[in-house]
Order: structure tokens, then sequence, then C-alpha cells
């Protein structure tokens, strides 16, 4: 049986290394500002996309540039902001030809005024393979540099475009390390949003093991919170339970958000059906009076949530500064 041929990796790490180099020294000069949020879990189904639109939305409505970049082989953002059919949606060429070509990280356009994206889609597979080669030509190397080095391939894209926004947000996908691990190293901070089930708690907890290994290239990587997604809102016991569940197994590293994202099957059907956010749709003059009071208390939850997170990050900003000054 004749053996399977091992793809060689396609992309010179020399750049990666050298932009990961300066940007380590920024951050020891505290002049690296945060602007990168993770959004990330290590199951699927937590309502990691429908979050990552909507706080995407909801942070361009108050006047900010936001880039939302879906590190996604699945493509729902295309779904959740209505750009499925349009030259926005390109299934995830942009990002590829970014991370395997040295393109340019550049926005297929603007879904929303102030909001950019860079979709997901099948192209990312190629990515994926690259990323698993580079991983294990990796761990032959003897140099500790090369064998953390392929784990930053995003972050320099996205270091070359950072300062033309003011918030990054990398919706990652659920099922891939090597994903994952990139999207760590590029961020700033990480918000997870997750649900009570313990299959979705044991996200939680892999996504921790991989925020400990992405540390070592990025040592400015914080834990922004843990969102409570699809819970029933008037379940105040069973969410006080929940939280303290939570709250124990992040063990200090991060709270758990106050605001939860309550449970409304029809409106997060209603939401992808007509390709708009919570926030944008509760005004929609056609839908029943059932759904549009379900589809306001809703936006009323992503609306508080992104308070929340402002005011969070408000908080890791103003450490940051504390540790400047007494350095």
């Amino acid at each position: 049986m004749p053996l399977r041929a091992v793809r060689l990796s396609i992309v010179d790490l020399s750049r990666v290394k050298a932009v990961l180099r300066q940007r380590l020294q920024l951050m020891r000069e505290g002049v690296h500002g945060r602007k990168v949020i993770v959004i990330i879990n290590g199951k699927g189904g937590v309502g990691k996309s429908s979050l990552s639109a909507a706080l995407a939305a909801a942070l361009a409505k108050t006047g900010l540039l936001v880039l939302l970049i879906e590190i996604d082989e699945q493509g729902n953002h295309c779904e959740d902001l209505g750009t499925t059919g349009t030259e926005l949606a390109d299934d995830g060429k942009a990002q590829a030809a970014a991370l395997l070509e040295g393109k340019p990280l550049t926005p297929t356009g603007e879904a929303r005024p102030n909001l950019f994206v860079v979709p997901g889609g099948s192209a990312l597979q190629d990515v994926i393979e690259e990323l698993y080669c580079q991983r294990r030509v990796a761990a032959a190397s003897d140099d500790p540099e090369d064998r953390l080095a392929w784990m930053g391939m995003y972050a320099a894209a996205i270091e070359a475009v950072r300062h033309s926004y003011d918030v990054v947000i990398l919706d990652v996908a659920p099922g891939s390390e090597p994903l994952q691990l990139q999207a760590l190293v590029a961020g700033d901070m990480a918000l997870v949003p997750t649900r009570s089930d313990p299959s979705s708690r044991k996200g939680l907890r892999t996504v921790a093991r991989r925020f400990a290994l992405a540390m070592q290239l990025n040592p400015m990587l914080r834990l922004l919170g843990v969102v409570v997604f699809a819970t029933a809102s008037a379940a105040t016991k069973v969410q006080q339970k929940i939280r303290g569940q939570l709250t124990k197994d992040l063990d200090g590293a991060a709270g758990v958000m106050e605001q939860t994202i309550r449970h409304v099957e029809a409106a997060a059907v209603a939401c992808r059906t007509h390709g708009q956010v919570p926030q944008e749709l509760a005004t929609h003059p056609d839908l029943e009076p059932a759904l549009r009071r379900s589809m306001t208390a809703l936006a009323g939850d992503y609306r508080s949530l992104t308070l929340e997170v402002l005011q969070a990050k408000a908080a890791l900003d103003q450490a940051d500064a504390n540790r400047k000054v007494r350095a």
C-alpha cells in the first residue's frame, strides 16, 4: 500500500517571527492598546456566532470602527448579517489569501455603517491544512521561537491592519485547536459564551488550557468574561446556580457577566431569516406581536451585554495604565 504524501508547509514564518518580536516589545513598553476581542468556546452551539454579530453591530452603532473576522469554515455571519449572495460573501477567500499568500487582510466590505467584515467559509480548509503542517514542522525544531511561531500567523496579519479600527472581533471555530490558538495569540481579550450544560462547561475548560499555551506568545492576553447563553429569563435560581458553577470553573481568572442572553428559538430563526441582529429586527414592522416582544427583550439583553463588555474592557485598560505607571 503506497504511503500518503505529506504536504510541506508553504508559508515562510520569518516575517511572522519579526512581527511577534516587535509586538512583544510594544507590550513591554506599554503602548500596545487592547483592541482585539476573541469570541471563543471549545464547544459549538453555544451562541458564539450570534453573539459575535450582535456585539459587532452594537459597537459599530456607537460610532466605533469595527472589524469582524470570522475564523470559521461554516461562514455563519453571512446569515447573521444578511450578506449571503452579495459581494461581501467570499467564502473565506480574502482571509485565506492573507494567511497563505501574505496579502493584506482586506475586508470584503461594510456590512453595516462602521462594521467591516472578513467572512469565513470553505476556503479556510487550506488555512487549517497549512497550520497543521506548520505545527508538525515546528515540533521538530530545537529553537523555542521556531516551535511557537506558527501560532502567530493570524497575529501577524491582524497587526498590519489593527491601527485602522477601534475594535477587532474574532469569531473562532469551536472544533479546531490550531485556529483557536491562532485567535488567542492574536487577541488581547477573550469573551466566552457558554450554556449551562456539562458539555459547554467542558468546552470552557478546553479554552483555559489553550489560553495558557497562547500566553507564551501573548502575555497580554486576558479573559474578559463568560457570557451565559440560552437561559430562561425567569429562572433566577437556576441562573444563580449556573453562575456559581462557572465562577468555580474560572477559579478567579475572570468574572461571569451579569447580563445573560435569553433563549428565544423563534427570534433566533427570524434573525437569520431576515439577516439582521435582534437590535435591528426588533423594530421590523411585520413581526407578530408575540415575536416582537421576545425580540425586543432579546435586543435589550444584547444592548446591556455590550455596555458590560465595554466596562470590562475599560477596567482592563485601567489596570494596564496602572502597571505602566508602576513600571
